[in-house]
């Protein structure tokens, strides 16, 4: 049980910082938009294609540490 609630946490911290990052990457995108074409482009895109990338950040981030947490290190 400590293993699964162990990935729980680093699955999500995984997912704000994930959530975090795309809002920051995509916020540059947009501005970068805005700079090309010379119309504002809705900013509230950023959060809206940030929420699904960190939702799979997520769960990347928990079956990763899931897989890993459990396993013994090889011997140096």
């Amino acid at each position: 049980m400590k293993k699964f609630f162990l990935s729980a946490g680093i699955g999500l911290a995984t997912g704000v910082i994930t959530f975090f990052l795309s809002v920051a990457f995509l916020c540059f995108v947009l501005l970068a938009l805005r700079a090309a074409s010379h119309t504002t482009p809705d900013m509230t895109l950023a959060y809206k294609a940030a929420a699904p990338v960190a939702i799979l950040g997520a769960i990347c981030g928990f079956t990763i540490a899931l897989i890993r947490v459990g396993r013994p290190r090889a011997a140096r």
